[in-house]
């Protein structure tokens, strides 16, 4: 094994394990997964951020920021960053992952001629955060979201500000392109290019000679007297807070309580901390702990109100209603013996609130899950295979699935549950609630012995899902469901693998059997992360006919994900489980042959599909498998989602009224059946061709 393959691994361990500290790394192993710099995602004042390239790391996406060199930036100032990055470990504050400062050559035009000169490099390696910054956020359309988002933005930006203050480090540059949400709008502060550490034995009110930072969000005393201390985060502070009340980017912030309407006790106490956060004298500025206390005071005085907190025992509206009534009527010993009463109402009111969308999802304890699955008994058993068992939960729409992993890696599982965090927030992905992750030690016998050993249990907690899996209703009977049915499966499926794949994430396991449907026959995609499982292959063994080829030999793409897809879509219109396009061209001539008014409606409708179930399940009948390479090669040539997209809009579901009479001829599309941004094509070979064009 060479440096550069254990420094990638390195990263990737440390990508799993939040405990690891950072690392330095080389100029080759960081040139590596981001392909020589390949992908931009932003620039500023201090450097470039670069995105790892896709497949870079087995564990999650990198973001790499490439400092500029200037004349008073040398490897002391950027090991004291690296230093304070080092320090700054929390939630709300964008995870740092590895450094590098190195020499290289560089071949640079000096006095007209090319030349070969050296150039320090200094990079800094950070988590991946997939919504972009705050100034982004700001600039769509903020008051389209609800207040407990902003204020969940708000909160964890005081977090992140206190854990920097508490280590004695000042930001200096807070401002929203400096503030980065997470797959679940929590909010990571980033760049400490202009920071302080602050030693022990220093003042913590200092004076410096060089100013940075951004003007609209710079302390006044940092402007005229260059008087640096934790204050002049306190007003950068104040002003983000304004800008997202406010729903206004920018340090203008002239008239700015005359816009928000101040409708409850979170939004009151808000403005009242920003007016006195942005006060001109620095004195009169509260700590940050002094923030934190007054909102803690706040959300106290709330939770005591009376209309807050539902008592499950007497609201037959709340969902834990139907709990409370049938306690009595389970056995204690489903709770652990040191459990309170209470503590489950508690544990089942936070869940309560992640299912109506006010808490993201969370770690549920094991519990509370035995206690919902009236300690996993069979009568609540859905669902059962080789590796996992789904249980329907007596809480209203939860199902909790547990996975039989034996003694696979945590950092494997927390994994997964970071990529399902991720993805639940779609109309075509199954909510993801919540996971657990319980170890017990237990004794049993063996051969007169008294072993001793470890068992874990993991589980996973998601919305249920009444209609169950697709694979149910791939059958012949399946052709007698309604177009407009299929055609919103189908919809549903590519617009579900669009946001997954949007958010730079891999499914690999998408087939019938991972897509629910609820009451409206609306398809949801779910995963079951076969990674933690010791046996891989006894469950890949379910999936193999949905499996592109080259998944066997290590080569995964987003592609990978559009073989599985356009078996998917062959099925849907078949009836036929793990058909072949050959076999659809069958059934579909069978059911068509008899009624030729009929047939022309179908092959309009069908044929564009037809043709995207051949490019997306590309099998030649005449490849020799023997030679198998020749069947991998294939996977390039299946379009990217926009293509598939295209598709889809293209061809809407048709109206009852065409069935009788007046139906177009076989294999055109009507300008009828365009909408969107879809330009009109007249020939479904014609589109096939645009598709792959757009690709």
């Amino acid at each position: 094994m060479n440096d550069q393959t254990s420094e990638i691994e390195d990263l990737e361990r440390i990508l799993i394990d939040e405990r690891a500290e950072p690392i330095k790394i080389s100029y080759a192993a960081i040139r590596h997964i981001t392909k020589n710099f390949a992908q931009v995602i932003g620039d500023g004042g201090f450097g470039v951020v670069y995105l790892m390239k896709q497949g870079g790391l087995r564990y999650g996406m990198v973001a790499v920021k490439k400092l500029y060199s200037w004349k008073d930036f040398d490897n002391k100032l950027f090991l004291g960053e690296v230093a304070c990055l080092k320090k700054a470990k929390h939630k709300n504050i964008a995870r740092f992952l590895a450094y590098c400062v190195n020499m290289q050559c560089e071949v640079k035009e000096v006095e007209g001629k090319l030349r070969i000169v050296e150039e320090q490099q200094r990079l800094l390696c950070f988590e991946y955060v997939p919504n972009g910054s705050l100034k982004y956020y700001l600039e769509g359309k903020p008051h389209g979201y609800e207040w407990d988002v902003r204020y969940q933005i708000i909160t964890g930006i005081f977090q992140g500000l206190q854990h920097l203050h508490q280590k004695r480090i000042y930001h200096l540059d807070l401002k929203p392109s400096n503030v980065l949400l997470g797959a679940h709008m929590e909010p990571k502060i980033t760049d400490f290019g202009v920071s302080r550490c602050i030693d022990d034995g220093e003042q913590s009110v200092m004076v410096t000679k060089n100013i940075f930072g951004t003007l609209g969000y710079l302390a006044p005393e940092l402007i005229d007297k260059q008087q640096i201390s934790a204050k002049a985060d306190i007003f950068s502070l104040g002003i983000i807070m304004i800008n997202i009340l406010t729903g206004r980017s920018g340090g203008n912030i002239e008239n700015w309580q005359e816009n928000i309407d101040a409708d409850c006790s979170q939004k009151k106490i808000c403005i009242e901390l920003a007016q006195i956060c942005i006060d001109s004298n620095p004195h009169n500025r509260p700590t940050i702990d002094e923030i934190i206390q007054k909102l803690n005071e706040t959300e106290t005085m709330i939770l005591k109100g009376p209309t807050v907190i539902r008592e499950p025992r007497n609201d037959p509206e709340s969902s834990l209603y139907q709990v409370v009534q049938r306690f009595q009527a389970l056995s204690m010993q489903t709770l652990r013996e040191n459990s309170r009463i209470d503590d489950i109402y508690l544990e089942l009111n936070v869940l309560e609130c992640i299912l109506e969308g006010s808490k993201k999802p969370s770690h549920l304890s094991y519990r509370l899950l035995q206690f919902i699955t009236e300690n996993f008994s069979s009568e609540r058993k859905v669902d059962t295979n080789l590796c996992t068992e789904m249980y329907k939960g007596i809480l209203r729409s939860v199902a909790v699935q547990k996975l039989f992993t034996g003694d696979a890696d945590d950092g494997k599982f927390h994994q997964e549950v970071n990529k399902m965090m991720m993805m639940a927030q779609h109309q075509n992905i199954v909510r993801f609630l919540g996971y657990s992750s319980y170890r017990e030690e237990r004794q049993f016998e063996k051969e007169g012995t008294t072993i001793v050993a470890d068992k874990c249990e993991r589980l996973l907690c998601f919305e249920y899902l009444s209609k169950g899996r697709l694979d149910k209703y791939i059958s012949d009977t399946s052709c007698g469901l309604e177009w407009e049915v299929r055609y919103q499966i189908i919809k549903g499926v590519c617009e579900g693998l669009r946001y997954i794949h949007a958010k730079v994430l891999l499914h690999l396991d998408l087939k019938p059997a991972n897509i629910l449907l609820d009451d409206n026959m609306i398809p949801k995609i779910t995963r079951t992360p076969y990674e933690v499982f010791l046996d891989t292959k006894s469950y890949l063994d379910g999936s193999v006919g949905y499996l592109a080829p080259e998944f066997f030999c290590g080569n995964i793409s987003f592609k990978t994900d559009i073989y599985s897809l356009g078996v998917i879509i062959t099925e849907i219109l078949t009836g036929q489980k793990e058909s072949s396009p050959t076999d659809y061209v069958s059934t579909f001539h069978v059911t068509c042959q008899d009624e030729d008014n009929r047939h022309c409606v179908l092959e309009h409708i069908y044929k564009p599909f037809l043709i995207l179930a051949y490019t997306l399940y590309p099998v030649l009948i005449s490849v020799d498998h023997q030679f198998p390479e020749t069947y991998l090669l294939l996977w390039y040539q299946r379009p990217r989602f926009r293509a598939c997209t295209r598709w889809l809009l293209a061809v809407q579901p048709p109206s009852a009224r065409l069935f009788p009479c007046c139906t177009p001829m076989p294999g055109t599309l009507p300008s009828t059946h365009k909408f969107g941004e879809v330009s009109q094509v007249t020939d479904a070979s014609s589109a096939a061709h645009q598709a792959d064009a757009i690709s």
